[in-house]
């Protein structure tokens, strides 16, 4: 019997052999019935018996392992994920659900074959072909599901939180302005606006990478502006936060343009933040701004360990930190500063790099005085 019709004969005993794993699985967890687990494992050896029946061509290639799967069986197990992602199985639990159908197909079919060879052979390497490539579909369809879902999760609690935060702002701010309040309360509520504005930074950028991730780009509002008085804002904002850090800020030049002034203050007080973090606390750090040939040059540098060679590939990266150094540096933000930054650069058709050595580390950015819209 070809491998094929032997599926759709025994495709009840097959999923019994299945249910008999799932058992040993905690479905109790899952957001659907064991039945309609079954529907879509029954459905995916379904596709897969008419796909060995058909005799697609590309399943018995040399390249049919590494090739994109086509096909109904490439359909079904970008269904098959998907319906185990909102089942809540595990990546694991999924590999490990085609590896028991493997086992149990070939198991039960070796039994009925007298003897493996022939067509027999071909069915096997066919149908461990066409496993393959589904299971491939499936783990890149669960993995792009699980982490859109991230970001939509981190995006609206991102969102969710500007609203208490915004109540503990204010009412911070009322405190401040209290005349009855002793002095160290009043110490207590600026402690409050300093850690609220933080945490505002955080969220903002919480919500940005969040917007990035689910393919948006970030929105600007461009209007004629002063790139000097953006930086003696974003320098202003710095110093706040960091009091006992020294800055240098020299600006030259005729720096106007047409810019989103809020963004590009966002992007300087990251890469500020990064500077003073990474940066010897006994030496400034420098901003240095100029005018170019069709736009203006923005640049950060503070005296420093370089950054390893290994990591500066990867410095823009989300959610990447590099390493601390000294007991007294204090990782204060998420490790999407620089990744915002560049962001921020791209959406202003401007770019953003980075230069280390022993002699500091400086980030370069370019912006050009009138970027086209996007």
């Amino acid at each position: 019997m070809r491998l094929a019709d032997f599926i759709d004969a025994n495709l009840d005993l097959l999923m019994s052999d299945w249910t008999n794993f799932a058992r040993q699985l905690d479905l109790r967890r899952t957001a659907v019935s064991e039945q309609a687990l079954q529907t879509s494992a029954r459905s995916l050896l379904r596709q897969l018996a008419a796909d060995l029946r058909a005799e697609v061509d590309n399943l018995g290639g040399p390249d049919a392992c590494t090739s994109n799967a086509t096909g109904g069986t490439a359909r079904q197990a970008r269904v098959h994920a998907r319906n185990r992602l909102r089942a809540g199985f595990t990546l694991t639990e999924m590999v490990s659900e085609y590896c028991a159908l493997r086992a149990n197909v070939v198991s039960r079919w070796g039994r009925e074959v007298d003897v493996m060879e022939g067509d027999a052979c071909q069915d096997l390497v066919r149908f461990n072909e066409a496993l393959d490539q589904a299971l491939k579909e499936s783990i890149a369809r669960y993995s792009a599901g699980l982490e859109r879902a991230r970001d939509l999760f981190v995006g609206i609690l991102a969102h969710d939180l500007r609203t208490p935060l915004g109540a503990i702002a204010m009412s911070a701010q009322l405190l401040l302005h209290s005349k009855e309040l002793p002095e160290k309360c009043l110490k207590a509520a600026a402690r409050i606006e300093h850690s609220g504005a933080r945490m505002q930074r955080m969220i903002d950028d919480l919500l940005d990478f969040a917007r990035t991730r689910l393919g948006s780009t970030l929105p600007l509002t461009v209007a004629r502006t002063d790139l000097e008085d953006v930086c003696n804002r974003a320098v202003d904002e710095i110093r706040t936060v960091n009091p006992n850090q020294e800055f240098v800020l020299d600006c030259a030049g005729d720096l106007t343009g047409r810019w989103d002034a809020n963004r590009l203050a966002q992007l300087l007080v990251n890469l500020l933040s990064n500077a003073v973090q990474h940066g010897y606390p006994d030496r400034p750090v420098s901003l240095r701004v100029r005018c170019v040939e069709q736009g203006v040059v923005a640049e950060v540098h503070n005296d420093g360990p370089p950054i390893p060679a290994h990591m500066r590939h990867q410095i823009f990266d989300p959610l990447m930190r590099g390493p601390r150094y000294g007991a007294e540096k204090r990782r204060t933000g998420l490790g999407l500063g620089l990744y915002i930054a560049r962001q921020i650069a791209a959406a202003h058709r401007g770019t953003l790099s980075v230069t280390s050595s022993e002699s500091g580390t400086t980030f370069k950015l370019w912006l050009p005085t009138d970027p086209a819209p996007g």
